[in-house]
């Protein structure tokens, strides 16, 4: 039964979205920092949500409901088996779809007794909700996301989807998986000897009823390497000054030790975790593992 709203002046109608707010307090507040400051203004207490016009109008708003959809991808896309970010596919990719279905996932933690039904939270609840912690996220999601993914049978469409990989599987953004599949599709891991390329295309001609082969066209890479250019701007867009300062001297040249004592750092230990911290973000900006973690800087 949908829960209905009083409308000013008006008769009740369904409150639209409500469904989600069980689920919105399932969010642990690390995810709830990303999603900006409106998500955040829902009050704790689900009881004080009708007495607050503008909390009412922001869940029914389509925001809320982007933001739930975000919320619930970056949860459960850890436990879907995926070892890559999930930023470096695109929204035609079965398992970046999957992910951001929230009535899967939602109506697995109601079945579980997790999340309650938002008939029942309001009826059953009159104080403020706490935060799930990050160990108790774990242990539901662990749980819950691949009892979900074999109830719908998503293993099977992820899996006929890597099989079948295509170019808009993939963000714009550069990643290994991107690469791998480039280089599969255009045969440049070959294990056949080495050819002349006059000998090469004579081939083709033969096994192509005399159709002269083409070169490919190269302008695929200009636009890469241009979109990682403009990333790479962006991404210096986000760096505090210091950040950047530090970044434009390693990029001239300079030790950490030179860097330290120009930017008033007592060891050049600081500087270090500063550089892995930046490279950290890249690769969070990007969706692309560069190493950083643990990669030794000098």
């Amino acid at each position: 039964m949908p829960l209905l709203l009083t409308r000013r002046n008006g008769p009740p109608t369904p409150f639209r979205n409500s469904e989600y707010i069980p689920f919105y307090y399932f969010i642990p507040k690390r995810i709830l920092k990303k999603c900006g400051a409106e998500l955040n203004s829902i009050p704790r207490n689900p009881r004080l949500i009708f007495s607050n016009r503008e909390a009412c109008e922001f869940i029914e708003s389509d925001l809320f409901l982007l933001l739930i959809i975000d919320a619930t991808a970056y949860m459960v896309w850890p436990y879907m088996g995926h070892s890559e970010y999930m930023e470096i596919y695109s929204g035609y990719d079965p398992a970046w779809i999957l992910a951001h279905s929230p009535g899967y996932w939602v109506q697995e933690l109601i079945d579980e007794g997790i999340v309650p039904t938002v008939n029942n939270l309001f009826q059953n609840c009159n104080e403020e909700f706490g935060y799930v912690t990050e160990e108790e996220l774990d242990v539901y999601l662990r749980y819950v996301v691949p009892r979900a993914m074999k109830k719908h049978n998503m293993n099977a469409t992820i899996q006929i989807a890597e099989e079948f990989r295509c170019f808009e599987d993939f963000d714009f953004r550069n990643s290994r998986p991107k690469t791998d599949f480039h280089r599969k599709w255009y045969h440049t891991r070959t294990k056949h000897p080495m050819i002349s390329l006059e000998e090469f295309k004579e081939n083709y001609a033969e096994n192509h009823n005399g159709q002269e082969w083409d070169e490919p066209d190269t302008s695929q890479d200009v636009e890469e390497n241009v979109t990682s250019e403009i990333l790479v701007e962006q991404f210096k867009a986000t760096l505090t000054e210091k950040d950047m300062a530090i970044l434009q001297m390693r990029m001239e040249g300079d030790t950490l030790e030179e860097i330290a004592e120009k930017l008033g750092y007592k060891t050049h230990s600081g500087v270090l975790k500063r550089i892995r911290k930046i490279g950290l973000a890249f690769e969070e900006f990007t969706g692309e593992d560069y190493g950083f973690e643990n990669r030794k800087i000098t």
